[in-house]
């Protein structure tokens, strides 16, 4: 796939890789009764979302230009849902007008912002449902004080004081989970809300389950029981936002050795990509995944970025043969927050951006240059390209 006459660095996604991640995503669908969004948080390339487009039922957005992105691309043919922590005054109105779905992530911004929503938008809460699955406070949407919906006693105590709430609220949405790897939290959560706001489900029409989990990778028995309940009980439409299950492995880093030399007695392979290209890998402090390292290698290097940070430094590898300058490195695993993440510390260029296509094709679908690196300097008049 990695032919040498592609241009590093380069993100690749794989279009049949996504496809077949699609398509579980379409039994899914099919056997639970439920509608597929993708998060456009975790990947935004504009021509892979408009392969995925026809397999969805929408996109969730959590910001204005990623609502209008979505509406793009989505069009009539499907909806287009919003929740952010951050609505802004000025744009409340823009995004009323091309989401369909709205949900607010606090009272306060329910009573500011709901007269100010014009169109068709149906208007819900996000809600924190106050349970923990996620160690990593960083990652916990439900950590104390967290500032990612409604906490559930909160809702309690307003439902209680204020019966007219109960008639607004349209549908909830919550979001309690990070790379999981099983449904039973989702389904501990489902059960969790069924017991404590019982009246709330049975007036609202629609609940959107957020993402967090590994569609492809988990049983879906305990998914399929959560969707169950709320459809069965509370005659609801839902809604399930996966994101990094859906691309993770559809992506690739794909960068080349620019300079070998030995530091302290180990050989320092320094790539032209750089930690700033896969975020995550700096903040999670993991070691991603290499297609080229062999457990019995018996030539060993240091990966390093080529920026000046001292920590840009992707971990320790074993490959069979020797590297060379030129030689290739294929990082694995890499289709979510890569790119969204991505950013132009030291004035690295961001990955060009190629297509492997269902038809077994490279394509070229974007390259970045100086004059992306000064438009984010605050391009002044005196600059001449």
């Amino acid at each position: 796939m990695f032919h040498l006459t592609i241009k590093t660095p380069a993100f690749v996604y794989d279009e049949t890789k996504i496809l077949n991640g699609l398509n579980s995503l379409a039994d899914i669908r099919l056997t639970a009764r439920c509608k597929i969004l993708f998060s456009l948080k975790s990947f935004a390339v504009v021509d892979a979302l408009i392969f995925m487009a026809p397999h969805l039922d929408g996109f969730s957005a959590s910001s204005l230009f990623e609502a209008k992105l979505a509406k793009d691309i989505i069009g009539p043919n499907g909806s287009v849902h919003v929740v952010t922590p951050g609505y802004k005054p000025d744009e409340i109105e823009a995004l009323s007008e091309i989401s369909d779905y709205i949900s607010f992530n606090s009272l306060s911004q329910w009573n500011r912002f709901l007269n100010r929503v014009n169109g068709n938008a149906s208007c819900g809460l996000r809600i924190n449902p106050q349970l923990s699955f996620v160690e990593d406070s960083r990652y916990n949407p439900c950590r104390k004080h967290s500032k990612l919906g409604v906490p559930l006693n909160q809702i309690l105590k307003t439902l209680e004081i204020d019966n007219g709430l109960h008639k607004d609220i349209e549908g909830i949405h919550f979001h309690t989970n990070s790379n999981a790897e099983t449904y039973g939290p989702l389904l501990e959560t489902v059960q969790h809300l069924d017991k404590h706001i019982p009246r709330l489900l049975s007036s609202i029409s629609w609940i959107n389950l957020g993402g967090g989990y590994l569609f492809n990778e988990a049983d879906v028995s305990d998914l399929y029981k959560a969707i169950g309940l709320l459809k069965d009980k509370y005659n609801l439409e839902v809604f399930i936002e996966p994101g990094q299950g859906v691309i993770e492995e559809a992506g690739y880093i794909v960068s080349s050795v620019i300079d070998i030399f030995e530091s302290d007695g180990h050989n320092i392979a320094v790539l032209d990509t750089t930690i700033n290209h896969m975020p995550e890998v700096f903040e999670y402090q993991y070691r991603p995944d290499v297609m080229q390292e062999s457990v019995d290698g018996k030539h060993e290097y240091i990966l390093a970025g080529s920026t000046c940070l001292a920590g840009d430094i992707f971990g320790t590898y074993k490959f069979d043969t020797p590297l060379d300058i030129g030689t290739r490195i294929v990082f694995e695993y890499m289709g979510a927050y890569t790119l969204v993440k991505a950013n132009m510390f030291n004035g690295v260029n961001l990955p060009s951006i190629y297509a492997y296509t269902s038809e077994g094709r490279l394509e070229l679908k974007k390259e970045f240059g100086y004059e992306d690196y000064i438009s984010r300097c605050g391009e002044s008049k005196n600059v001449t390209f």
